[in-house]
C-alpha cells in the first residue's frame, strides 16, 4: 500500500515538474504576443497623437500588466530621470525581461527598436515599426513550433521518468 502511494507521488511530482517546464514555451508565446500588442500600440499613438515618448509610454502601459508594458513603465520612468532614450532603453529592457522566458533573439529585436525609437519622421517610424514586427512574427512561429513539439517533449518526458522511477521502487 504505502509502495503504490509511493509511485503515485513519484509518477505525479515528476509529471509536475514536465508541465512546469512545458510552460515555460507556453509563457515565451504568449509575451511575444504581447511585444507585437505592444508595438502596433506604440504605432498608432505615435502616429496620431504625437505625445512626447515618456507621455506615451506611462499612458499605454497602464492598458495591461504584460512584460511589455513593463518595458514601457521601467522606460517612461527613467526618461523622468535621464534624458538619453537609448540607455533608459535598454535598461527597461533588462529589469523588465529579467524574469520573463524570451530568449537573446526576442530580446535583440526588443532592444534593436530603442535604437531607432523617436529618432526620425512619422514614415521611418511606420517603417521601423513595420520591420520590428515581421522579426516578431517570425519569433512567433518559431516559439509556436517550440510549444508544440519541445512542450510535449518535457511533459511526456516527466511522466515517463516518473513511471521508470516508479517501476524501480517496485
Amino acid at each position: 500500500m504505502f509502495k503504490g502511494i509511493l509511485c503515485l507521488v513519484v509518477i505525479l511530482a515528476c509529471g509536475g515538474l514536465g508541465m512546469i517546464k512545458s510552460q515555460t514555451y507556453s509563457q515565451r508565446l504568449t509575451e511575444l504576443t504581447g511585444l507585437t500588442d505592444m508595438l502596433q500600440m506604440l504605432r498608432t499613438e505615435m502616429s496620431y497623437r504625437k505625445d512626447p515618448l515618456p507621455a506615451v509610454f506611462s499612458r499605454i502601459s497602464a492598458y495591461k500588466d504584460t512584460v511589455a508594458m513593463d518595458i514601457l513603465w521601467e522606460c517612461g520612468l527613467r526618461m523622468k530621470e535621464s534624458l538619453d532614450f537609448k540607455q533608459c532603453w535598454q535598461e527597461a529592457v533588462e529589469i523588465a525581461c529579467a524574469e520573463s522566458c524570451l530568449t537573446e533573439g526576442d530580446l535583440a529585436i526588443v532592444k534593436d527598436l530603442g535604437l531607432q525609437l523617436g529618432k526620425s519622421d512619422v514614415q521611418g517610424q511606420a517603417s521601423m515599426f513595420s520591420l520590428a514586427e515581421a522579426k516578431l512574427e517570425g519569433q512567433i512561429r518559431e516559439a509556436t513550433k517550440d510549444k508544440e513539439s519541445r512542450g510535449r517533449m518535457y511533459r511526456g518526458l516527466g511522466f515517463s521518468i516518473g513511471i521508470v522511477i516508479a517501476v524501480i521502487l517496485i
